[in-house]
């Protein structure tokens, strides 16, 4: 099939010839050859508005300054963006609007990272002419829980208005009065519940949206910044973790177009207090009845022992939240040492994961005709920047249907049979229903019907791909009568042991009825975690792990793609979580010899083949194994 050809047109920008496809703007244009223009109201995600003004340039035959912003290029256009009259209108803009604009960068949660302090300082005039005293407007605005607005710093570029309106669709954020008076507000200064707040801030190119959250807590010349992934969800956003004084300040967004398109959802964003280690916590055993401190070793030891006596009764539950690393050593310290097929990472009962689960990518979403969310709002739920993903689709023509789990033959009518490309998105909870459905439509639609399952925790697909289940094992493979038993008949079977490794308070081992009822006569648990729970009460063996901000290693999204966590938080007193495992293994006579992270992940690439993108950064999926 022949590649389409893009209709081109050549510039020049600053007596730089560039060449771009037809319909990019002067802004994008002038980017393309290291030319950078201003801007405030500009956002590469939203529709242009040139409501600032800062970005004028010259082009030739035209009689006026044009934004850079709003105007699309055009062959042979000339453009010149530093003459003597672009700067002058450029220290014009910056004048007006540091009239009114306070003078606080020394106490504004934006100083140092603002543009408008960066572009004062490169572009602006050396003083202001104006004496008189600036207009003053209402400081410390509480637009809800997570975010304060401070009026007197708002430049009314819009942007947070238009992702209110353009990128998350829900209009929360206005503008009010007119002129000098215009402000920025909520509707009768109602409290906002969008579940995407935090992106205001980060758009926000002053510091006049703050997260209450961060609010005086940090320069960012004082944060250490590191490259992770958002541990809320099985959507796999990207992060940068900000710290001071090895403490977490904030998490904010790191662009990923094909996963998170920039964005972060509210219970993602907001979630690093979770993460902050409470003590130097040492490992303890009971003894007695009661909890004594002891060393790693001697924990290690005295767990691998009980272990031991429990034979081949013994069961573990590992994290949703687990690095695919510790995953891997996991299954390996039940399957080949302790001979145990007794595994599990789910909450509950759940439909087999298949390789088709993954079918459809995230990105893949904006290119469908239809849309079917079985189970309406309880899929964004599982995964919320699926919904600005969705509403963006939709501005482009995508049709979306939220129906009931019980309502698949109101989505089978309602997508016609020439629709091109259909997906169905589902809680893995749900899945039969799913596959059911995409069955159906598969027989009625010409195109393709593609489902995209939103797995439990951060790393649920990876516990899935890697085998911590009962009964399949690595890639999906049968055990071939080799099956245990899943959590959910562990109370009854007559286990002498379980082993809870659990990483993360979001994902945590939530206890069911039948649980609480058969733990606290359990003769050995084990409980290998970050934080203390309930369940410390009933552990004869706590050893204290990391949480994912404190590890290196890789987690695989829902859609299947492998990602890199990287150690943002040193809690070097704990002994890493595969050390522990490799300890009490080789306690067992496995004779493991890792040194690092990076040796279990070149082990885990040649175990499963399809995970060797992960050195690649590309993503993975399992299309090799159908």
């Amino acid at each position: 099939m022949a590649a389409v050809q893009t209709e081109t047109v050549t510039l020049t920008v600053n007596g730089q010839s560039v060449t771009v496809p037809k319909g990019t703007l002067i802004l994008d244009a002038a980017k393309e050859v290291g030319i950078d223009i201003p801007i405030f109201c500009s956002h590469p995600k939203m529709a242009p508005v040139a409501v600032c003004r800062m970005c004028l340039v010259e082009v030739e035959k035209m009689p006026k300054l044009q934004p850079a912003c709003a105007v699309y290029v055009a062959d042979g256009m000339v453009v010149k963006t530093v003459t003597d009259q672009v700067n002058k209108y450029q220290k014009g803009v910056l004048e007006f609007l540091l009239i009114n604009h306070p003078l606080d960068c020394p106490i504004c949660d934006k100083g140092g990272e603002c543009p408008l302090q960066d572009q004062t300082y490169q572009y602006g005039p050396g003083a202001s002419r104006f004496t008189f005293d600036k207009a003053h407007f209402d400081k410390a605005v509480p637009l809800s829980d997570r975010i304060v607005l401070d009026r007197e710093r708002c430049i009314l570029c819009w942007r947070c208005t238009r992702f209110s309106e353009e990128i998350s669709g829900e209009r929360e954020l206005a503008l009010i009065q007119r002129g000098v008076h215009t402000i920025i507000g909520t509707y009768n200064d109602e409290p906002a519940q969008s579940n995407y707040q935090g992106n205001w801030t980060e758009i926000c190119p002053v510091g006049a949206l703050t997260s209450r959250q961060y609010r005086f807590i940090s320069r960012p010349w004082d944060l250490d910044r590191t490259a992770s992934v958002c541990p809320g969800c099985a959507m796999g956003c990207n992060i940068q973790i900000d710290a001071r004084n090895n403490k977490i300040g904030r998490f904010q967004s790191r662009e990923n177009v094909a996963v998170d398109d920039s964005w972060l959802c509210d219970y993602g964003r907001y979630s690093f207090p979770n993460f902050q280690r409470e003590s130097q916590e040492r490992p303890r055993i009971r003894r007695n009845g009661a909890l004594e401190e002891v060393s790693f070793d001697e924990a290690i030891g005295f767990a691998a022992d009980q272990l031991t006596q429990a034979g081949g009764q013994v069961a573990g539950w590992a994290s949703p939240s687990d690095t695919n690393e510790e995953l891997f050593l996991f299954r390996r310290l039940f399957r080949d040492v302790f001979q145990s097929p007794h595994l599990d990472h789910r909450p509950g009962a759940l439909p087999d994961p298949e390789p088709e689960d993954t079918s459809l990518p995230i990105a893949d979403i904006e290119h469908l005709d239809h849309a079917i969310l079985l189970g309406g709002q309880e899929v964004i739920d599982a995964a919320p920047v699926l919904h600005l993903r969705l509403f963006k689709s939709q501005r482009k023509g995508l049709i979306v249907h939220k129906v009931g789990v019980g309502e698949g033959k109101k989505a089978l009518d309602a997508v016609p049979a020439e629709a091109q490309a259909v997906g169905v998105l589902a809680t893995e909870a749900n899945k039969s229903a799913a596959v059911e459905l995409q069955s159906r439509l598969s027989k009625k639609v010409k195109g393709s019907v593609r489902r995209l399952m939103i797995t439990t925790g951060p790393n649920g697909r990876g516990a899935k791909d890697l085998g911590i289940l009962p009964h399949l094992g690595p890639g999906y493979v049968s055990l071939n009568g080799q099956s245990g038993k899943g959590r959910v008949e562990w109370p009854g079977a007559g286990l002498r042991a379980v082993y809870i490794h659990e990483s993360s308070p979001l994902h945590a081992f939530a206890t069911s009825d039948a649980e609480s009822m058969w733990l606290p006569g359990l003769p050995l648990l084990i409980y290998h975690r970050f934080k203390s729970s309930p369940l410390d009460d009933l552990a004869h063996v706590i050893i204290p792990g990391h949480a994912f901000t404190e590890k290196d290693g890789t987690v695989t999204n829902m859609e299947g793609r492998v990602q890199r966590i990287k150690t943002a938080i040193d809690a070097a007193w704990v002994r890493e979580d595969w050390r522990v495992m490799q300890a009490i293994a080789n306690r067992l006579g496995a004779g493991w010899t890792y040194a690092d992270v990076a040796e279990i992940t070149a082990e885990l690439v040649r175990a499963l083949p399809p995970y060797a993108a992960v050195n690649q950064a590309e993503r993975v999926t399992w299309s090799e194994n159908r």
